[in-house]
C-alpha cells in the first residue's frame, strides 16, 4: 500500500514535471535554430564582431611581422623605380651608362620648342649642346668624329633617310608629347594598304613591271614620320609622366631603354667571368676610364650592373 502511494504522489506530479520538461526542450530547440548551434560549434549564427585577440587576428600580424610589409615604411634606395629618382642621380646613371662617351640625337615632331631642356640635359651630362648644322649627308659625317654632343634634327632632316645613316652612330631619343603607340611592321603594311589601296586587275598586270622602280621604290608613296621616329633607340613618353619634368623624363626614359636592352659586351664578359675565362676583377678599358672620371652612381643602378 505505501509503495502505491508513493505511485500515486509520483503520478501526481508527472504532468507538472513533464511539462516544464517539454517547455525546456521547446526553448532548446528555438535557441538552436535561432543561433545555429549543433552541439559542437555555430555553423550559421548571428554575425560576432573579433576583439582583437582571436587567433585570426593574431596569425595575419605575424605575416605581416614576418613580411615586413609597411606602407608607411620609406623604400630602400636599392629598390626604387627609376621614374622616382631625383635629378642628381639621374644625371649620374645617364652619364655611367653613356660609358663610350657617345653623341645624342633627339628627333621628334616639335623637338625645336625642347631646346631649353635638352640644353639642360645636356649641361647636367657634361655634354656640348648643338643644333643641327648640316644640310647634306657629306657634311654631316663629320659629327661622327666627335664625342660628347648633343644635337636636335628638325623634323625636316630627321624624316630623311640620309640623317639616320649618321644618327646609327649615336643614341637616338625620340620626344613623343601625344603618347603615340608603336605599330610593329604587320600593323604599319595594313595601314599602308588601307591608305594607299592598289588596284588589282582581274586578267593579271596591264602593263609590264618596271623592276628598276621596284627596287628604287619611286612609286611608292611617303610613309609615316610618327612610324620612322619610333624607330629611335629611346621613347621619351611625355603623357605618361605628367608629374616630371622634361628633364627628368627624358634621362629617366634613357636609363630605362638602356637597362632594358644593355650592351651585349656587359654579358659576355659577365659569362666569361662566371666561366673563369677572365678574372673577376678585369674592366674593360672604357670602364677604367669612366671609373677614373666617373662622380659616382646611384644604389639603383649600383645593384643592376652588379647583380
Amino acid at each position: 500500500m505505501a509503495s502505491n502511494a508513493k505511485r500515486r504522489r509520483a503520478g501526481s506530479a508527472g504532468p507538472i514535471g513533464g511539462a516544464a520538461l517539454a517547455a525546456g526542450l521547446v526553448a532548446g530547440l528555438v535557441f538552436c535554430v535561432s543561433t545555429g548551434w549543433n552541439g559542437a560549434s555555430f555553423s550559421v549564427g548571428l554575425p560576432r564582431q573579433s576583439t582583437g585577440h582571436s587567433r585570426c587576428a593574431q596569425l595575419v600580424a605575424r605575416r605581416a611581422d614576418k613580411l615586413g610589409v609597411d606602407p608607411d615604411e620609406p623604400k630602400n634606395a636599392e629598390d626604387i623605380e627609376v621614374w622616382d629618382q631625383c635629378s642628381q642621380e639621374l644625371a649620374l646613371d645617364v652619364r655611367e651608362l653613356l660609358i663610350s662617351d657617345g653623341n645624342l640625337f633627339f628627333v621628334g615632331p616639335d623637338v625645336e620648342s625642347y631646346e631649353d631642356d635638352i640644353r639642360a640635359v645636356a649641361e647636367k651630362l657634361n655634354y656640348t649642346a648643338e643644333g643641327w648644322p648640316y644640310d647634306n649627308f657629306l657634311k654631316a659625317c663629320e659629327c661622327t668624329t666627335k664625342i660628347e654632343r648633343v644635337y636636335w634634327v628638325p623634323p625636316l632632316y630627321s624624316i630623311q633617310r640620309w640623317t639616320w645613316k649618321v644618327m646609327y652612330h649615336g643614341l637616338i631619343i625620340f620626344i613623343d608629347e601625344e603618347g603615340w603607340e608603336y605599330r610593329d611592321y604587320i600593323e604599319r603594311h595594313n595601314v599602308r594598304n588601307r591608305k594607299f589601296p592598289k588596284k588589282k586587275s582581274i586578267f593579271g598586270p596591264e602593263t609590264s613591271s618596271n623592276f628598276v622602280a621596284l627596287e628604287s621604290n619611286i612609286d611608292a608613296p611617303p610613309g609615316d614620320p610618327i612610324d620612322m621616329w619610333f624607330e629611335a633607340d629611346v621613347h621619351v613618353n611625355l603623357k605618361a609622366h605628367p608629374e616630371m619634368s622634361v628633364q627628368d623624363c627624358i634621362m629617366a626614359s634613357i636609363i630605362d631603354a638602356i637597362m632594358k636592352s644593355p650592351p651585349k659586351w656587359r654579358e659576355w664578359f659577365k659569362a666569361a667571368k662566371v666561366r673563369g675565362t677572365i678574372p673577376s676583377d678585369y674592366q674593360t678599358p672604357l670602364q677604367v676610364r669612366r671609373e677614373f672620371n666617373s662622380f659616382g652612381i646611384s644604389p639603383r643602378l649600383n645593384k643592376l650592373l652588379n647583380a
